[in-house]
């Protein structure tokens, strides 16, 4: 579609504009080239506009009370008076001339007010998606993820518990923040993995490309540059940032292939029991002495154990019935 001429937007957006060329804009800006050129059209009406005086921006009638009070409580809700005023400056005028409104919405949530979809990855199963934004994510056991069926206007915000490797779409406008029960990552465009089960007080973040920043409920930041591994401890809220020493095995997982390096016999049976859904039984404690490094590309359980009964001397007894694996020292 062919971008309308200046005059004919702006007579839209000062709410001026016949019904005829108001529907013509309203149908460009539901395109991908319209709603980037009302991004840019609400950030530069933003620099305008002095503290204290947003309401001065919505100087013409508003038909629907629900809209309004739509609107309203987002601002309370997001602490976001400043931004979702001037949305409300530029968008209102063309919805209220077109009813239009929700040809634009199919495509982006204006008002954050999008339903939100919950996904559960149970133990045993990974699984791929993609957005609606072009991003992809890979989802590992026993994790939950809750989207909206649009994101919004200047965000793109999800919801995890458990782990996902991120490849996030690119967009400055619209950062992409993923939510971890308090803490979160922002981003705007980048490849990372994030591991943040809850029965787990750590939150471990990996940085392959781009830059993310790790920000706590009380606005501090950490900022990771590529190559970089964040460890967040929810208990003591102590967070460390360092050069990434296992690069290579930290999204293996991803290619459907397990990986340990130095992990204990703790954190091994956790992750088995994450990707195989079984029970294991310790008969014997003092199995839990020892660690383990490997890496398998066959993740048939029967392999996986045997390769462990290798380099420990640890026996694991697996009864595929119960679906329990019993640990005793051989």
């Amino acid at each position: 579609m062919n971008k309308p001429d200046d005059k004919q937007i702006e007579d839209v957006l000062a709410g001026i504009a016949s019904q005829e060329v108001a529907a013509n804009v309203a149908k460009w800006f539901a395109t991908k080239e319209g709603i980037a050129f009302l991004e840019k059209t609400i950030d530069k009406n933003f620099e305008q506009i002095k503290p204290g005086m947003e309401e001065l921006y919505v100087n013409h009638s508003i038909s629907s009370e629900k809209m309004l009070a739509s609107i309203k409580q987002n601002i309370r809700k997001k602490r976001m008076r400043r931004i979702l005023f001037r949305v409300a400056a530029v968008v209102i005028p063309f919805i209220i001339l077109t009813g239009l409104y929700m040809q634009l919405n199919s495509r982006i949530d204006l008002f954050g007010n999008s339903e939100y979809e919950e996904i559960y990855v149970a133990k045993g199963e990974r699984i791929q998606m993609v957005f609606q934004d072009g991003t992809k994510v890979y989802i590992n056991s026993d994790t939950h993820l809750k989207y909206p069926k649009k994101f919004g206007l200047f965000s793109r915000e999800i919801y995890l518990s458990g782990e996902a490797y991120f490849r996030v779409a690119k967009n400055k406008n619209r950062p992409f923040i993923v939510n971890l029960n308090g803490p979160a990552i922002h981003v705007l465009g980048t490849r990372f993995n994030v591991k943040a089960y809850p029965d787990n007080s750590k939150i471990l973040a990996y940085l392959d490309k781009g830059k993310i920043n790790f920000a706590l409920p009380s606005d501090k930041k950490y900022t990771l540059k590529p190559g970089e591994q964040l460890e967040y401890d929810r208990n003591t809220q102590l967070c460390v940032i360092q050069k990434a020493t296992d690069t290579e095995n930290t999204s293996k997982w991803t290619q459907n292939i397990i990986s340990f390096k130095d992990a204990s016999l703790s954190e091994v049976i956790q992750i088995l029991n994450r990707w195989y859904n079984v029970k294991f039984v310790i008969v014997d404690d003092r199995a839990l002495n020892y660690s383990y490094t490997l890496t398998s590309e066959n993740t048939l359980l029967e392999k996986v154990l045997k390769d462990l009964e290798k380099i420990s001397p640890v026996r694991f007894d697996y009864d595929q019935t119960k679906k329990e694996v019993k640990v005793k020292m051989k």
